[in-house]
């Protein structure tokens, strides 16, 4: 049976670059320097949304088969705001284009000028948030060079400051359940913020094995945290193998095949378009759907 979804999803990894360091971080392609990231080229982002727009909103074999009536562009890194003006200047041709917009941030970068210059074009603000223990953060490597983290007082100021200068936007967390949080009881700050989507994702074991957990630590983090929040969107290892649709900051589409091979990736998109693009890596159009219609929009 065909599973058909309302909108798809595609995530733009802009950088690889992070103030942080997070033992965990799957965000890592190849050794290619920095310089061969699309935003450092005049123009390449945007022709880059351009054609994603001129395919997506266009009849495709995925639209075909999922029936998608929108199209989001998630921006994600490494860091995405670590960019400036490159990612605001994304975020706001994204939005002319048409597409629905979101960004995955640790929110170090998020300050009263960048929140007033994004929020209006955001659909969707997401915040990484894995811990409210500052010793924790240090050991997980969510703080950056200067042991700085991102503390639930200031995590709370964010999202109140987004709601008041974008009222329709959504507000989303996500956690990646380790083992250095895996106790941990987020109940109190959850219920303070109230996102409208709380996402818990369950270690990838791709680069790093020290950081797997059990079925059993990650089902007890699901269990203490559901009574508080009963629409928790789950995501464990199995959700995560090419359902996703990713684009890396060299603006080749990438999937993750398995735990042990890591990524593979296509050709650059701007050399050989979307559509021959798309057919050199794998993607399970149903796994996408199914991920969306179990556990909501995530």
């Amino acid at each position: 049976m065909t599973i058909r979804t309302q909108e798809l999803v595609i995530n733009f990894h802009m950088t690889e670059a992070c103030n942080f360091r997070c033992a965990y971080c799957y965000a890592k392609w190849n050794d290619e320097p920095s310089n061969k990231e699309l935003y450092g080229h005049t123009g390449a982002v945007d022709t880059l949304l351009t054609s994603l727009a001129n395919y997506f909103f266009a009849s495709n074999p995925i639209q075909k088969q999922l029936g998608y009536q929108r199209v989001r562009i998630n921006f994600a890194g490494g860091e995405p705001m670590m960019l400036g003006k490159y990612f605001s200047s994304a975020l706001a041709k994204a939005k002319a284009l048409g597409f629905q917009t979101s960004v995955i941030t640790n929110g170090h970068f998020l300050r009263k000028k960048m929140m007033r210059e994004i929020a209006p074009n955001l659909d969707m603000l997401g915040i990484s948030f894995d811990t409210a223990d500052e010793l924790i953060a240090q050991s997980i490597g969510r703080v950056d060079r200067h042991k700085r983290w991102l503390s639930p007082s200031q995590l709370l100021e964010l999202c109140n400051s987004f709601r008041s200068i974008n009222p329709l936007g959504k507000l989303k967390l996500n956690t990646v359940i380790n083992p250095f949080n895996a106790c941990e009881n987020l109940s109190p700050l959850i219920s303070q913020i109230k996102p409208d989507k709380w996402k818990l994702l369950r270690v990838l074991p791709v680069h790093d094995e020290s950081q797997v957990i059990s079925d059993t630590q990650y089902q007890a983090y699901i269990n203490r945290h559901l009574p508080s929040f009963p629409n928790l969107i789950i995501e464990d290892n199995d959700d995560m193998w090419q359902s996703y649709l990713m684009i890396n900051p060299q603006g080749q589409f990438y999937q993750n095949v398995s735990p042990t091979s890591g990524h593979i990736q296509s050709k650059p998109i701007l050399q050989i378009g979307v559509h021959q693009a798309l057919s050199q890596i794998p993607f399970d159009m149903r796994a996408f759907a199914k991920r969306y219609s179990e556990k909501g929009s995530s």
